[in-house]
């Protein structure tokens, strides 16, 4: 199996000794929403990403105030880096993409996923992920890209696997693609320096490269899965146990913001430069994620297919079912 990042294994680890020392704290006796006007702070840890806007829309919208919500976002570098956050009880909820919460689920981390946090738009060649190569470049499609370097921004991470699936699903061989990791923002710089030979990337900076002439050979979330989910919003068991008005109340907003945030793209985009460094010359051409408040099982069953073949997972579908434990009994 091959060994997961650094950074990923100091959190997990991390993680597990908070739970270890926080196992006998209690919530306060209060519980969830309440029907007076106080509200109760809440506390999410997000990445500064475009699907964390419906979560502003939402706050904007009343839907959190609703049920005695009053949200503190805070932010973070990566589901990795939160992931400890959320075990020590310094987040109730947070943010963070498949691949990493199913590594953690794997690892014995009592995680589990409240609503879905974005997902593919489904449709090939209009996705806000694409894997890009140069106009002059001979690779046609993303079969082609075995035998060539790719730019990821994490090894073993969501852009390698989901490339990796649409390598495989256009003909080639994806064990014959060597996979370089990269900032998202220095990628296009790398590609055009002759570093790499393609980016597997996503919104903004996959707008920006294709701005700049280079050419999208593949939908690589699209292929792996048109309902591609890229990330979720997750909590502990423990909460659900100890405070489950709170995790009804915020799986409720969250859910009914998802699905106005769908509905209203242009209060989505206007958000986008309160929270973002997306230069706000490229927020209105830019592919918005698909919103939804449904949470398909199939989707991380295929995520988690694929990190089990790659080495970075151990038992897939056990990581699954425990990830989506409280949705599916809720």
């Amino acid at each position: 199996m091959r060994t997961p990042p650094r950074t990923l294994l100091a959190a997990l680890a991390a993680a597990t000794l908070a739970l270890s020392a926080c196992g006998g704290s209690e919530e306060p006796a209060d519980g969830g929403a309440t029907a007076s006007d106080e509200l109760r702070t809440v506390t999410v840890g997000v990445v500064p990403v475009v699907d964390v806007a419906a979560l502003y829309v939402g706050e904007a919208q009343g839907f959190f105030a609703d049920r005695g919500i009053e949200l503190d976002i805070q932010f973070g570098t990566g589901g990795a880096a939160l992931v400890p956050g959320l075990m020590n009880d310094s987040y109730d909820f947070v943010y963070a993409n498949v691949v990493t919460l199913l590594q953690a689920r794997d690892r014995g981390l009592p995680l589990v996923a409240v609503a879905e946090g974005g997902r593919s738009t489904g449709e090939q060649g209009a996705d806000h992920g694409g894997v890009l190569v140069p106009e002059a470049s001979d690779v046609q499609d993303a079969g082609d890209l075995a035998g060539r370097r790719v730019a990821v921004n994490a090894l073993a991470g969501l852009h390698e696997l989901t490339t990796r699936a649409a390598v495989e699903a256009a003909g080639g061989d994806p064990d014959a693609v060597s996979f370089v990791e990269l900032p998202l923002p220095d990628m296009a710089t790398a590609m055009a320096e002759g570093q790499v030979d393609a980016m597997a990337t996503s919104e903004p900076f996959l707008g920006v490269a294709a701005a700049q002439g280079n050419r999208l050979v593949a939908s690589q979330f699209v292929d792996t899965d048109p309902d591609f989910v890229t990330a979720l919003y997750t909590t502990t068991e423990q909460k659900t146990q100890q405070d489950p008005e709170l995790v009804e109340a915020f799986t409720a907003a969250v859910e009914e913001s998802m699905d106005y945030a769908a509905d209203h793209s242009d209060e989505v985009r206007a958000e986008l430069p309160n929270f973002t460094q997306i230069d706000p010359a490229v927020i209105p051409t830019m592919v918005l994620t698909k919103f939804s408040s449904d949470l398909p099982r199939q989707p991380l069953e295929r995520v988690a297919e694929l990190a089990q073949k790659s080495g970075v997972l151990g038992d897939g579908a056990a990581a699954v079912d425990g990830l989506l434990s409280y949705r599916e009994q809720s």
